[in-house]
């Protein structure tokens, strides 16, 4: 029987004034960030030639306008969020349907009328902090996902593919020498890069006792860039705090400490400041990552950085991976047992997990694994959950954090996350790849070369490991491990070095500790709050949403018009 699809009305929304236009013989390329080689984007974005987008170094999106269609493409650690928005006016055979291509979720709310809240899409962000996949919280509007390219065509047909994966080669280095060689060898690709287009600028860093920040320091002070702040945060002076602090001292780089008090927090966290951080973080699918929010608050505020400076996060493709020990099992581990472990391992914030009973979640874990030919083999088991990680929690709440540097009008970086990097990666042979332990010996030998000295990381606690496992084994034997982790978990919670408990709305502190001692966490508690709108008062995202009529400060152009679509028979 004929049916008619109706007039397709598509339109380019951009919220951002970075994008950049290159017009060509057959397109209009708009290419966002600060690609490695943004003339060579332009290129190879219009050719959609994968190979040079998937070594394309830097942080970057584009956009393909042709008359016939549109092609969004995301870069492998999704920089800057890319959104489809679909709307179907009446349901006749007439009907009149709208694409709207946008980086704003404000603006693609906006185009579908605010929007219907998905159900199960708020399920899996209650239980993980973001929604898998292409979905958003709402039904009408998808995303791109880190290294894919979607196509919509005239007539609202989409394609779309990966691109871009992490694939390790088969060269398998395995000595401490070659580590150490291959992957310096990435990130001074990565940080020259990087380098070329922050010039002179300060570049700030916030400073954990860890290893990954300390790294971004270590690499600068090699570099020769020393117009450097290293700030740390906090409700008091830690032993992370002390380790921040001689880091910097060491390297000769200014540290600042930002000190509060828990009331300060809660109470900044009940202004309109939090609310609109709130809305400009969350990108449709993630919760916003408010970990040092106030911190850059604060810093922004006092004076304490530079207008332009560029801020660096010590986001890595070095440890995701998880439950490695199934790297060396010998028998078969199946898509099952993997679906398992990657449930266990992420969707863990709730006190309710039911995210495995879901077959909308467990159909996309098949179509990833279908995507990555998924053998058994322990390459494959390590790619499977190495790549889930990094496409789903960490480019959608860790790389999402990035939203909250923007929030303040700053610029950043992820040169650890920078395809030189990635590439230096997939060189390592499965033993060192599946853990941190080099890791942790290549960071500090270079800590020791660049300073003479040598010095620990932060850990919670400082009881030895061997005793660690003895008390853990004789709680497993009585059946209390689990009641005695709640209850460690529920005291440090209580008296985070943070403050994070600021962050839980109107829970009360009783509220809290029933809650982890439940098996839920912080987390989980501010995902609910958030999809309720009460984590900050008189937030309004998902009570009054925008509508269609309400899309200040967005920029609306309507790409070529297209006419409507001949009657086709079945």
């Amino acid at each position: 029987m004929p049916q008619n699809r109706g007039v397709l009305d598509r339109f380019l929304e951009l919220s951002d004034a970075q994008w950049a236009s290159y017009p060509t013989p057959n397109a209009t390329v708009r290419v966002w960030g600060i690609p490695d080689d943004e003339l060579g984007l332009v290129a190879a974005a219009e050719a959609l030639d994968t190979e040079k987008l998937a070594r394309m170094g830097g942080h970057w999106a584009a956009i393909v306008e042709r008359p016939d269609s549109i092609t969004l493409i995301q870069d492998p650690i999704r920089s800057r969020p890319l959104f489809i928005a679909r709307l179907t006016a009446g349901r006749s055979a007439l009907s009149r349907r709208t694409i709207t291509v946008s980086d704003s979720i404000a603006a693609a709310r906006g185009a579908v009328g605010g929007g219907t809240l998905d159900p199960e899409a708020q399920l899996e962000f209650s239980q993980l902090g973001y929604v898998a996949g292409a979905r958003t919280l709402f039904t009408e509007i998808t995303q791109v996902q880190a290294g894919e390219w979607v196509s919509v065509d005239q007539n609202g047909e989409q394609t779309q593919e990966f691109y871009r994966r992490l694939h390790y080669t088969g060269r398998n280095l395995s000595t401490d020498a070659d580590l150490d060689a291959r992957f310096t060898d990435g990130l001074d690709i990565a940080f020259s890069r990087m380098l070329n287009w922050v010039g002179d600028r300060q570049i700030v860093i916030p400073l954990s006792g860890g290893l990954d920040s300390r790294l971004l320091a270590i690499a600068l002070h090699d570099l020769g860039h020393h117009n450097v702040v290293n700030f740390t945060y906090g409700v008091g002076e830690t032993s992370e705090v002390a380790i921040s602090r001689k880091v910097s001292a060491a390297l000769g780089q200014r540290w600042e400490f930002i000190q509060y008090s828990v009331e300060e927090l809660r109470e900044a966290w009940r202004s309109d400041e939090a609310k609109a951080f709130v809305g400009d973080s969350y990108a449709g699918a993630s919760l916003p990552h408010v970990q040092d929010w106030y911190a850059v608050r604060e810093l922004r505020r006092r004076g304490l950085v530079a207008d332009d400076a560029v801020f660096l996060a010590g986001h890595t493709v070095v440890g995701n991976m998880h439950d490695e020990h199934i790297v060396d099992l010998p028998q078969e581990v199946s898509r099952s047992q993997l679906f398992d472990l990657m449930v266990h391992h992420h969707a863990r914030i709730s006190a309710n997990p039911v995210l495995s009973r879901s077959e909308r979640f467990r159909d996309e874990f098949e179509r990833f694994l279908d995507r990555l030919d998924y053998d058994n083999s322990a390459r494959a088991r390590l790619e499977a959950l190495e790549n889930w990680n990094i496409l789903e929690r960490q480019t959608k709440y860790i790389n999402n954090s990035m939203r909250g540097y923007e929030h303040f009008g700053y610029a950043w970086a992820l040169p650890m996350l920078d395809a030189a990097v990635f590439e230096a990666w997939e060189d390592f042979a499965t033993a060192p790849a599946k853990d941190r332990d080099w890791y942790q010996r290549y960071v500090s030998r270079r800590y020791q070369r660049a300073t003479g000295e040598t010095i620990g990381t932060f850990a919670p606690t400082q009881m030895k490991p061997a005793r660690r496992e003895l008390i853990k084994s004789s709680l497993r034997r009585v059946g209390l491990l689990t009641l005695a982790e709640r209850a460690a978990r529920s005291r440090a919670v209580a008296h985070h070095p943070m403050g994070f408990q600021a962050f839980s709305g109107e829970a009360s502190e009783r509220d809290i500790r029933r809650e982890i001692m439940r098996g839920g966490t912080p987390m989980g508690i501010w995902a609910h709050q958030f999809l309720a709108d009460t984590w900050t008062p008189g937030s309004d995202l998902f009570s009054t949403p925008p509508t269609a009529h309400s899309r200040a400060g967005v920029t609306s152009a309507p790409l070529p018009a297209t006419p409507p679509r001949e009657s086709q028979p079945d």
